[in-house]
């Protein structure tokens, strides 16, 4: 945000400095196209009139017309002063100043493109300055409506504020272009439909911002694209409207959360998808005010969405309503400018420079939005994980999980030779307790006995809950005589220290049978010579440890 506002004073600061120049400057227009030998011969000096719009030149006719600049001042050759005509766009001019007999040709795309500027403004040198009463004669071919501020300045002004603007329009298209990478990696992983209408719709903002700023001359392609008319702006500014609001329903769950508002949103992007089709098959004005009017609509409905889900809980909805909250109302002043409304004069480039940033940050703001969905979605995956592989009563494996993890550890344990071991874990009378003392304490001491466990394990050791009150310990790397060394440390810790229970000590013993696995032999062979061993235990009076071998069991007598 601060950055933000550092950037609109810089913009505030140079319409500022535009203005002062634009007082040196006085407009006329002439409504026709006579041959210009007539019009520099000033035989239609008469015809010319105020153009109303201060040191702007706002040319809404698609026809060639005529201007005529003048000063209040004569302005002097010093400084090698230049008639820049900001914000051009499309616009084609042919200008005739005071000690050049033929005309200047000047424009954005094409042949008459001065690449020692950049896109910022049409700059045309006048050798001899501006004498008092001299005239500077502009033919004006503007297929789009575009107010452009005109001023006289030195030429050192002129490079220097190019290199503002050229800087200033690195960050902005770099920063979509980066986000458009992002998208596009993103989509192309997850091949779901609403990050390809995010994809979309980012490329269309990269488009647009190409092609209005004027850089898409430097892009092989989108030079001949842009240059021959309006229209494809018109289109993508269509698509991206389209995109951009399927996009955000969807993000929103707004079919579910808000089913009204959602059918009016879907009309909105549907009606702006048929403007786009309509650019492709005219070209008349109209469907640019119309989009513009689709698009504010669209974004007024989607900030009171946004702030209302954003109050009901949804952490992403506050991120759209930052990015969406500027762009609206500088596509309303845009608008209303476009539509001879409102007038900015000498503030246009300042709304234009204003709505390009609105855009990146709106992108920008969105992939946050995007990014945090994304986390939320993570979560419930991790969530789903853990529910899924760690028993909820005792914080250990589940069956299913240590079962995947036994025969992983098999595979591994034949594949690099290592020993492999493990142990069945019984609570003894486990029955009589859920029956004295009930299933609160039954849970209590399964809690117990798989913390006790887990404090005596080493770092390679996995414990899991095989069913009821039988867990499972495995233990790669480990001998059976090493195996039968841990086992018999759970098994004094878990009876050396009964379980404090409703002011009472709970006393817990363990059963522990341990095998260790032998070449060639399957899972179900070792956790059945492993629970033959566990009953070896039971058998020969509990709270022990019996280990087994391929032929026999065989138990230990439990150390005082």
């Amino acid at each position: 945000m601060k950055r933000l506002c550092r950037w609109c004073c810089l913009l505030l600061c140079l319409g500022m400095v535009g203005s002062a120049l634009g007082q040196e400057v006085l407009l006329q227009r002439l409504a026709a196209d006579p041959p210009a030998q007539e019009v520099v011969a000033g035989r239609h000096d008469a015809a010319f009139v105020d153009a109303g719009h201060g040191a702007t030149l706002y040319e809404r006719s698609k026809q060639p017309t005529w201007w005529r600049i003048r000063a209040d001042r004569a302005i002097g050759s010093e400084g090698q002063p230049q008639l820049v005509l900001q914000s051009p766009y499309l616009t084609r001019v042919e200008a005739w100043v005071p000690g050049r007999a033929a005309p200047i040709r000047r424009a954005i795309y094409g042949a008459d493109a001065d690449l020692r500027y950049s896109t910022r403004a049409l700059v045309i040198d006048l050798p001899q300055g501006l004498p008092r009463g001299a005239s500077i004669w502009l033919r004006v071919h503007a297929p789009a409506a575009m107010p452009m501020p005109v001023g006289i300045v030195p030429l050192a002004q002129v490079q220097r504020e190019d290199l503002h603007y050229v800087g200033w329009r690195a960050f902005i298209l770099g920063s979509t272009a980066v986000l458009a990478i992002l998208a596009i990696a993103l989509w192309a992983r997850l091949r779901e439909s609403i990050y390809g209408y995010f994809t979309a719709n980012v490329m269309c903002v990269l488009l647009y911002l190409l092609g209005l700023g004027g850089e898409a001359r430097a892009v092989p392609g989108l030079a001949s694209v842009f240059a021959s008319s309006p229209t494809p702006m018109r289109i993508v500014a269509a698509l991206g409207g389209f995109f951009i609001i399927t996009f955000q329903r969807r993000q929103l769950e707004m079919q579910r959360q808000l089913p009204r508002l959602d059918r009016v949103l879907r009309l909105c992007a549907l009606y702006l998808l048929v403007i786009a089709i309509a650019c492709l098959l005219s070209d008349a004005a109209v469907l640019s005010l119309l989009g513009n009017l689709g698009l504010i609509v669209g974004a007024a409905l989607l900030l009171p969405c946004c702030l209302l889900l954003a109050l009901r809980g949804q952490r992403y909805a506050w991120p759209l309503l930052a990015s969406w909250t500027p762009l609206w109302m500088l596509c309303v002043l845009r608008c209303l400018e476009l539509t001879g409304w409102l007038r900015l004069d000498l503030a246009a480039p300042v709304l234009a420079h204003g709505i390009s940033l609105a855009l990146a940050i709106s992108c920008l703001l969105v992939t946050f939005g995007l990014a945090e969905q994304i986390l939320e979605l993570r979560r419930d995956r991790d969530r789903a994980s853990r529910m899924a592989t760690v028993d909820e009563l005792t914080g250990i494996l589940t069956r299913a999980a240590l079962q995947q993890r036994l025969a992983d550890a098999l595979q591994e344990a034949a594949r690099s030779e290592r020993p492999l071991a493990l142990a069945y874990i019984d609570i003894d009378h486990f029955k009589r307790i859920n029956d004295i003392h009930g299933h609160a304490s039954g849970d209590a001491c399964l809690r117990w006995v798989a913390a006790c466990a887990r404090a005596r394990l080493r770092s390679t050791d996995t414990l899991g809950r095989q069913g009821g009150d039988e867990m499972l310990l495995l233990m790669p790397g480990a001998t059976l005589e090493a195996a039968r060394r841990v086992a018999e440390d759970i098994r004094q810790h878990v009876a050396a220290q009964p379980l404090p229970r409703e002011g009472q000590a709970l006393s817990c013993t363990l059963s522990v049978g341990v095998a260790q696995w032998q070449r060639g032999e399957s899972v179900a062979t070792l956790l059945q010579r492993a629970d033959a061993a566990l009953y070896a235990s039971k058998a020969a009076g509990r709270n022990r440890v019996s280990v087994s071998t391929p032929h026999r069991a065989t138990h230990q007598e439990p150390q005082p």
